[in-house]
């Protein structure tokens, strides 16, 4: 049940909006500092009345609701807390509202909600790096051997799969409040996940309440009895959304450690500075404050003195805010990954070679169990030494997280390929690191692993962090404890498909054009085996990690938020290949003697007016006419509540045709193919691998054959290899086939001279009547 209601007075007068949509109710807990400081901000900016707040009860939505209630709003911008408000405004947008132009959301976890927002183009203020940061420090400052996640009853941080169980910022745990009982465990830390809602509150109250306590990522569970962590600051997260609705983009939002006095005794002496205290009792102020009235008497008494240790406190506080300015590591002193990243975008931009030195340890956190984390300081203090030590005047010294580190040294402009230089310098490197490190009363070795990338033309710096930590993982595999560049053949698919995503992900559309490589698969009438168009496929050769098939590169294109581009620059390079080729000139004549080609696209993109317009302007700039190609849409998407059938409709009114690819027995599928007004639907060449000895299979297709029959559809069959199958589905009575028997995917250049040579042929023996009935190649 949706409850609306108005979070902050609102005069009728109000000339400029701005709509929060909230999970929770109003005064409740969760969110309302943040939606104060967009208040007052608002206020300052907009006048009196400029934000409006609706509150989804417990995180439910009636979309009827919420969309008459914006209708009676006239926003400017809309601003979308956590997951549920991005939901519920989400399936408002598939109701058939135009969505806002300016957008921005906060918290988003469940990665479909985040890959949505990147299509947007919305403003995000991403939490997912707080929460690993907060995990990492709750692990450091604690010493703890085990992190117990807790959530909610279908939280979307159970979406994210591995991404929290792998790493320093990982959970060893994760359990569901009011399901699983509290752990006990030694060196074990709780840490809650969920919002604090009135339902997570109750249920909470075991986990706050048991021997261990917990930790929290949110500010609202202090007051619960939390021990707090690294938290959202919302005064920055604030600045930020307003920020996102002028500009869009993702970013991380700012956040800090904050801490209940009473639980400073579970953080480790060294971690306690740079902490913000909150609930510190009276007493303790009032201790203090009589501590400043001697220190000011002391003052009067050796002013000298006194001035003198001022002098040294302001330089040492001065140092720790250029620390913190310039994001220094608090305890070594080193850059962390944002100064590194700069730096290496600065020197990719000005093309000046560098390599990069992966430095991890197989041994450092066997140190934590046995030395504890004294000894873990000490020997990180050690290493930093000898880094600095090596790299003096060479290199530049990063740290990433715990036993992580990243050396980048300069090389040689007239080097190219592999460079003797960088070789040299990571051989010292690696000779330095290997000697026992004294630790204690012992020495130790560490075992260092060492992963090697260069600088190049069109990389990003995550990607070239990417490799170098691949490489080291595979010195690891490899047992030859020496420098190793990365063997893109030797990466686990999981690391290939993370470093293909987020290259996909920088490309521009003329990069991606450049490296796209553009195939048809032919399709032919069954009745007299003349082709009747093709498909086609687009084909992805990165420089790494070598060519990305066609499937693979749609999944790719939908986790990096770029299959838009994937299916804007794939439509345009297949017009102009069949502009340019003369297929077109194929088609002039009658409609049932015409190819027609097919062109694959996500089914967001067949549901975009826009982008279907600007598909018939480049038709008619090319000179081809729209009945000569098809759109096709794969039945893996069905899932999404999409607006189908006023979309398919609208592009049959704009000539194209429509294709649905991959039937699937589920009612989504069943209702496409009775209801949407399609003109063909393609049978997946998976089915086909059964036929003929498979009577199931046989069985399968014919079932789907009748009912596309039913429906009144043309179908094709795609996937036939061999002869046997040829004749099993002759005697079904299909329409098309495709496959490799017919011919695999092929340049447009040689289909054009394939289709030439068949009519050649074909007018000949239609002349020569010793041959007519003769089989043709095709036939094989």
């Amino acid at each position: 049940m949706l409850l609306l209601a108005l979070g902050v007075a609102v005069p009728s007068w109000a000339a400029v909006t701005t709509v929060a949509i909230a999970p929770g109710e109003p005064g409740g807990r969760l969110d309302r500092q943040l939606l104060s400081e967009l208040d007052d901000r608002l206020e300052a900016r907009d006048g009196p009345g400029a934000l409006r707040v609706l509150y989804l009860e417990d995180a439910e939505v009636t979309t009827a609701k919420l969309r008459r209630e914006l209708a009676l709003i006239d926003a400017t911008g809309i601003i979308l807390l956590h997951d549920a408000a991005i939901a519920a405004y989400r399936k408002v947008l598939a109701s058939g509202v135009s969505p806002s132009p300016r957008l921005s959301a906060y918290g988003a976890f469940s990665p479909a909600n985040r890959r949505w927002l990147r299509r947007q183009g919305a403003g995000h203020l991403d939490l997912l790096p707080v929460l690993r940061r907060h995990l990492s420090w709750v692990r450091h400052g604690t010493g703890a051997r085990r992190l117990v996640g807790w959530v909610t009853q279908g939280s979307p941080l159970l979406s994210l799969g591995d991404l929290l169980l792998e790493g320093e910022a990982r959970l060893d745990v994760v359990k569901v409040l009011g399901r699983d009982a509290p752990v006990a465990g030694d060196r074990t830390e709780q840490v809650l996940l969920g919002l604090p809602g009135r339902v997570p509150r109750q249920q909470a109250a075991e986990v706050l309440g048991s021997r261990r306590g917990a930790w929290c990522l949110m500010p609202e569970w202090l007051a619960d009895g939390c021990f707090g962590g690294v938290q959202p600051d919302m005064a920055g997260v604030a600045d930020g959304l307003l920020r996102g609705l002028e500009r869009g983009g993702g970013v991380t939002a700012p956040a800090a450690p904050r801490l209940d006095y009473a639980g400073r005794g579970r953080l480790s002496p060294e971690v306690r500075d740079g902490v913000q205290y909150v609930n510190v009792p009276a007493s303790e102020i009032g201790r203090r404050a009589r501590a400043e009235r001697l220190w000011l008497g002391a003052l009067l008494v050796g002013a000298g003195a006194m001035l003198a240790l001022l002098s040294a406190l302001g330089i040492e506080r001065h140092r720790r805010r250029q620390r913190a300015r310039f994001g220094l590591d608090a305890q070594t002193g080193l850059p962390g990954r944002p100064r590194l990243e700069q730096r290496l975008q600065r020197y990719l931009d000005s093309q000046h070679p560098f390599q990069l030195c992966w430095v991890s340890f197989d041994r450092l956190d066997g140190l934590q169990e046995t030395l504890g984390p004294a000894g873990t300081q000490e020997a990180i203090r050690r290493i930093v030494k000898r880094l600095r030590r090596v790299a003096r005047g060479e290199g530049y010294v990063a740290r990433l997280e715990g036993d992580v580190f990243v050396v980048m040294s300069f090389l040689p402009i007239h080097e190219s390929g592999e460079s003797p230089a960088g070789t040299m310098f990571a051989e010292r490197l690696q000779e330095s690191l290997s000697a026992p490190f004294r630790v204690g009363t012992s020495d130790r070795l560490l075992l260092p692993r060492i992963g090697l990338v260069r600088s190049a033309m069109g990389r990003t710096p995550f990607g070239l962090l990417e490799e170098a930590q691949g490489a080291a993982r595979q010195v690891l595999r490899g047992g030859e404890r020496r420098p190793r560049e990365l063997v893109p053949g030797a990466v686990a698919p999981e690391e290939r498909s993370l470093a293909l995503a987020e290259a996909l992900a920088g490309l521009s559309d003329e990069a991606l054009a450049e490296q796209m490589t553009l195939l048809v698969e032919p399709r032919f009438l069954l009745a007299d085996r003349r082709c009747c168009g093709g498909e086609f496929r687009a084909y992805w050769r990165h420089p790494t990690w070598g060519e990305v098939p066609g499937k693979e590169l749609m999944r790719l294109a939908e986790a990096a938020g770029r299959r838009a581009l994937l299916d804007r620059t794939l439509c345009r390079l297949a017009l102009e290949a069949l502009a340019r080729s003369g297929l077109a000139a194929m088609s002039e004549g009658p409609r049932f003697a015409r190819p027609i080609w097919t062109l694959p696209l996500g089914l967001a993109q067949l549901s975009d007016a826009d982008f279907i317009d600007a598909l018939v302007e480049r038709c008619q700039a090319l000179g081809l006419a729209t009945d000569g190609v098809e759109l096709q849409w794969h039945g893996e998407e069905l899932h999404e509540p999409w607006p189908l059938q006023p979309a398919i409709r609208y592009c049959r009114a704009c000539g194209f045709g429509v294709v649905l690819k991959g039937l699937v027995h589920s009612r989504q599928a069943l209702e496409a193919i009775f209801r949407q007004p399609l003109t063909r639907l393609a049978l997946e060449s998976r089915l086909m691998r059964g036929v003929p000895a498979d009577q199931a299979s046989i069985l399968l297709i014919k079932s789907l054959r009748d009912m596309v029959k039913l429906a009144g559809r043309h179908i094709t069959v795609t996937g036939v290899t061999t002869s046997d199958q040829l004749v099993a589905i002759r005697g079904m009575n299909f329409v098309s086939v495709q496959g490799p028997l017919f011919g695999g995917p092929q340049p447009v250049e040689v289909l054009v001279k394939r289709l030439a040579a068949d009519e050649s042929a074909r007018a000949g023996r239609a002349g020569d009547p010793s041959l007519k009935g003769a089989v043709e190649p095709d036939d094989a």
